[in-house]
């Protein structure tokens, strides 16, 4: 049996031995009243002790939940620390390997193309680096992940991060599910299409006291018309079942802290989905 469902079988049970108590120690004090029975001169103050107990038991699972709750975060940082730390032994990967390729360069008597390729690696390590400057770490790691997968999967990443999100106003988890799901759908949908060159886009800025967030892919555009059906439960372009949430999560988050979302399509640029959060 896993941790969770012992943890809150165990509430259950609190539960109805905390409703099982006050039930009796309030049909004791209604049978004392009446006279039906003899108690010693002991059953009043047992009686206000049960109580006590009873509700102090309300008190225990709210203070369990708020434990599960609180592991349940650190479960959850620890796994995205993790994913750091693999997404850092990739890049020191690809690192050598660039080396090894200019020093190949080198040896073969081309050192212009080395110096080309140096500048173009140097660029693409500023774009890898910049989401260095969010500090919360979930949502860095959130990006370095999926950045990876996608480019694992032939896909060019293209980011664009210009603050810290340290004014963040919502729940960092929560901002880490609505990327989560916007990346995964627009690296699927990339993955998918028979287009040779597949761009995936992240814009990070802040301006008017928000936070602007835009995913995009260069592929497929999507029709006007169904800028607003995207958004409702079990719309999808996946095949099989259990798909068609992500994008009516990703709004019922987004609405639930007072943001927007949006999404645009255009042909030579893609469908780029766009959202704005307040700041503190």
């Amino acid at each position: 049996m896993k941790l969770y469902t012992k943890a809150y079988f165990l509430i259950i049970v609190i539960l109805v031995q905390s409703l099982t108590v006050i039930l009796l120690t309030n049909q004791l004090f209604i049978n004392m009243i009446k006279g039906l029975l003899a108690f010693d001169k002991y059953s009043y103050p047992v009686a206000i002790i049960l109580n006590l107990l009873a509700i102090s038991a309300f008190f225990s699972i709210y203070f369990v939940l708020r434990f599960l709750h609180i592991e349940r975060e650190s479960i959850i940082k620890l796994n995205h620390s993790q994913e750091v730390i693999d997404a850092l032994h990739g890049q020191k990967h690809d690192f050598n390997n660039h080396l090894n390729l200019i020093a190949g360069m080198l040896q073969v008597g081309k050192p212009e193309r080395a110096l080309e390729y140096i500048f173009d690696v140097s660029q693409k390590v500023d774009e890898v680096f910049s989401i260095s400057k969010i500090k919360n770490i979930e949502i860095a790691a959130t990006l370095s992940r999926k950045c990876a997968i996608a480019e694992s999967k032939g896909i060019t990443v293209e980011m664009d991060i210009t603050t810290s999100l340290e004014n963040l106003r919502m729940d960092p988890i929560e901002l880490c599910k609505v990327l989560f799901n916007l990346l995964d759908n627009a690296i699927y949908e990339l993955e998918h299409s028979d287009h040779e060159q597949k761009i995936l886009s992240i814009d990070i800025s802040d301006h008017d006291h928000r936070y602007c967030i835009a995913i995009g892919n260069s592929y497929p555009i999507l029709p006007s018309e169904l800028y607003d059906r995207v958004f409702q439960p079990r719309y999808t372009t996946k095949n099989g079942e259990g798909h068609g949430y992500g994008l009516s999560i990703v709004k019922q988050i987004v609405d639930k802290n007072k943001g927007s979302i949006a999404v645009e399509s255009y042909e030579g640029i893609g469908t780029i989905f766009t959202v704005f959060l307040p700041q503190i």
